[in-house]
């Protein structure tokens, strides 16, 4: 498996605007230039995208860069273009368990795409509160508006599916903006009837997960760390990929 993505830098943050992974076929290993040819056009990404992977932000840098230092710090003179970045963290577990794509390619969304470790700090989340308010207006946002929100109206999703897996992150009392953002994707996901996924726990049932937009992340941690990883094989053993509810009774 190879990862793909697109940097864009605005007001001093970076962040990762398009982000792909490719299956590959046997032994081979695509450039960047062979991956872009592939996904070109949309009758291309029609073709070859076979899904979409909903995250909540992004932590990845590209080969032979440090994640201890801003790419902007390291001379990385890309943005824009389409490199090869490292497969780690929970791109890895997919790596492992998603085995029905030969060939193939499937897409990696996120809430944000700021490209930070700690983006779930008071102020950050505060700040992003502020910004989900005025997507849909003309006001200016903290973070840049296109480089780090979807437009809702026009969210394209490609391929059959998406499997959410965002996490417990989401405060719907706290940060009711966010919410109503991630709300807003979801139901749009809904809308365009692509076969939707997650796993959610028995502990609170699947109408909570889908109230309080509560969906396991891969690599959840505290008890159920361990158990993630069949339950993502499970999700992924059926194509397009199914929902499984995680027994943590």
């Amino acid at each position: 498996m190879q990862f793909f993505g697109k940097y864009e830098t605005k007001f001093d943050s970076e962040f990762l605007t398009e982000s792909y992974l490719y299956f590959n076929e046997d032994e081979e290993e695509l450039s960047s230039d062979q991956f872009e040819e592939l996904i070109k056009n949309r009758k291309l990404k029609k073709k070859n995208i076979a899904g979409t992977i909903f995250l909540y932000n992004p932590f990845y840098y590209p080969k032979g860069y440090d994640e201890k230092k801003m790419l902007s710090e390291q001379d990385f003179d890309l943005y824009g273009e389409f490199v090869e970045l490292k497969v780690e963290k929970e791109l890895t577990l997919f790596k492992q368990k998603i085995k029905n794509y030969p060939g193939k390619i499937v897409e990696i969304k996120y809430l944000f795409n700021l490209n930070i470790e700690n983006i779930d700090t008071d102020g950050r989340l505060t700040n992003l509160n502020l910004d989900t308010e005025k997507i849909n207006t003309n006001q200016l946002t903290i973070f840049d508006k296109e480089s780090n929100y979807h437009d809702i109206n026009s969210l394209v999703i490609n391929g059959k599916f998406v499997f959410f897996a965002w996490g417990n992150k989401i405060n719907s009392k706290e940060f009711i903006n966010i919410h109503l953002y991630a709300k807003g994707i979801f139901e749009k996901v809904i809308q365009m009837q692509k076969k939707v996924s997650y796993i959610f726990r028995k502990s609170v049932q699947e109408e909570f997960s889908i109230t309080y937009l509560h969906f396991l992340h891969p690599t959840e941690v505290g008890k159920l760390k361990n158990k993630m990883p069949s339950y993502l094989e499970e999700v992924f053993s059926t194509n397009p990929p199914q929902k499984v509810e995680l027994n943590d009774m």
